[in-house]
């Protein structure tokens, strides 16, 4: 009876390698891609009816300010746009609402790869492009959405590259792959996963094999390598990150994480216990669909495995383990790194479709048991109306509010208005330059660091001493203003208020609900310098 099932797997992959890759035609696929892509759009124009959503690395994106230790991509894409007169806020706007349509349409591609009817691919998607995360980083001037739309891209060209065997389709996944770790360096075990599955699978011998995976590897070398050498050789920066263990994540930390990833299943009001719960029967059967598609395409021929619908869930599945590991890595070399939600979102996404993709092939070995059906049908509806009620919130929340430093609470807020009225001759030193330099279009400098948040010691070109002395220089030339914004208090390695005052002589100019106005009073330099 098992052998029955091996056999009838190996059949029905074979039977419909070709048809896998044709072009969606058919009317019901053609219409699921058009209702999914104007749910899309209308979910998008809600969450930003005040305004993309900026986050502080959005305004970094946007070379506003003087971040520039982040992967280029995004930030070339919208400086492109702005070519064309086009505001550059305006651009990320129009690009996001493109890479939403787009990774809805990605989806639904991979899921008809997988050999899903219109009807399941459309549920398949849904239960992705609804996921609230999904929809927030989407609505937010981030690089996750051409993250991801780069991810689902070169899967589908890889699958492609599979079949053919050419070259240039090889060369073409390289290129794509280095696109994508020029959108965000977490795109690196794309790389390892396409080469161990072309060692695995596909037409060709060994000597084969191994040149297209020396083709991908080198295309994908030169389009990252370059970037890294040319930025490192031109402004002394790329990824602003060295490769020592500098994390400090303990058990808490970790445990800490797992609770962040059970909200992405459920809410936040469940209690942490039952999230848990929930996240680690999903975990297991996770691994138990993709554990049994994977023995089934073990036992395959090289040929076979290369097949769409065989080859998609492998491809997600072994995505997602590496992609674990480099998160894993991540932790143990960057200080303080939090594993929020978009470092989560991609996980989620490559966990959803390994899951669901097995069961586009009608694998009998998934397929016959009634159990696991009810099992898998339960956690998708508990997980899918998680994801609508929140995202009903979300939706409303950000359609009348906004999201970050383009919530309505800035348009409101004492401490800015008041920062509107210094003189326009003046320098501004603040612990949130970025939100005034996005609000009010006017240059602000950081206060000194203390330290490196990416590295925890004070290893910056200029040392925080010299930062403290050229701040003490610039006041005692005038017309110098300290502006403190009590909204944006997540930045602990900038010098804190009370030892700023015991450092330089400021004068209280305003004293508002929201932050505070300092003005440089003189004899900055005879000030002594912290302990």
């Amino acid at each position: 009876m098992k052998r029955d099932r091996q056999l009838r797997v190996q059949s029905g992959t074979a039977a419909t390698a070709h048809d896998a890759l044709v072009p969606v035609h058919t009317r019901t696929e053609l219409l699921a891609a058009v209702i999914l892509s104007l749910a899309a759009s209308l979910l998008f124009f809600a969450t930003t009816a005040r305004g993309i959503g900026i986050l502080p690395d959005s305004v970094a994106y946007m070379r506003i300010g003087t971040a520039r230790h982040f992967a280029p991509l995004y930030t070339w894409l919208l400086q492109t746009a702005t070519l064309t007169q086009i505001d550059i806020v305006t651009a990320a706007w129009l690009l996001n609402w493109f890479l939403y349509v787009a990774n809805t349409v990605l989806i639904l591609r991979l899921l008809f790869l997988a050999k899903f009817d219109p009807v399941w691919a459309t549920f398949g998607t849904i239960l992705l492009i609804g996921h609230p995360v999904f929809l927030e980083f989407h609505s937010v001037a981030m690089t996750e959405p051409l993250f991801i739309a780069l991810s689902l891209a070169a899967v589908l060209f890889f699958v492609r590259a599979m079949q053919d065997s050419r070259t240039a389709s090889a060369a073409l996944v390289g290129a794509i792959i280095g696109l994508g770790m020029l959108t965000r360096f977490a795109a690196a075990p794309l790389l390892p996963t396409f080469a161990i599955l072309r060692l695995l699978a596909g037409s060709g011998g060994l000597a084969k094999k191994l040149a297209d995976c020396a083709v991908m590897t080198g295309v994908c070398a030169a389009v990252f390598g370059s970037w890294l050498v040319v930025s490192e050789l031109t402004s002394g920066h790329s990824t602003g990150r060295s490769l020592e263990l500098l994390g400090d994540a303990d058990l808490a930390y970790w445990l800490g994480t797992v609770r962040s990833a059970s909200t992405m299943l459920l809410p936040s009001v469940v209690p942490p216990a039952l999230r848990v719960l929930f996240l680690a029967l999903v975990v297991g059967a996770v691994i138990f669909v993709t554990a049994n598609h994977a023995l089934a395409w073990r036992r395959l021929s090289s040929s076979q495995r290369a097949q769409p619908q065989a080859l998609v869930p492998v491809v997600f599945s072994l995505l997602s383990i590496l992609y674990v590991l480099f998160l894993i890595a991540s932790v143990m070399i960057q200080y303080r790194l939090n594993l929020t939600g978009r470092f989560l979102l991609p996980l989620y996404i490559f966990l959803a479709l390994a899951a669901m993709t097995p069961f586009g092939a009608m694998s009998p070995g998934l397929m016959g048991s009634r159990k696991l059906g009810i099992v898998l049908a339960g956690l998708a509806a508990a997980i899918g109306t998680s994801n609508v009620a929140r995202t009903a919130v979300f939706t409303l929340s950000t359609y009348e509010s906004g999201q970050g430093y383009a919530h309505k609470m800035w348009l409101t807020s004492p401490v800015l208005a008041s920062a509107t009225k210094l003189p326009l001759t003046a320098a501004i030193y603040s612990n949130a330059p970025d939100l005034i330099e996005f609000r009010l279009r006017r240059s602000a400098a950081y206060l000194p660091r203390r330290f490196n948040h990416l590295s925890g010691r004070d290893d910056a070109p200029v040392p925080f001493a010299q930062q403290m002395d050229a701040m003490r220089r610039h006041l005692a030339e005038g017309n110098v203003y300290v502006v403190f914004i009590y909204g944006v208090d997540w930045r602990d390695y900038l010098i804190s208020e009370s030892d700023l005052l015991h450092s330089v002589p400021l004068d209280e100019e305003q004293t508002l609900a929201d932050g505070r106005i300092y003005r440089g009073a003189g004899n900055a330099i005879d000030m002594p310098a912290l302990p």
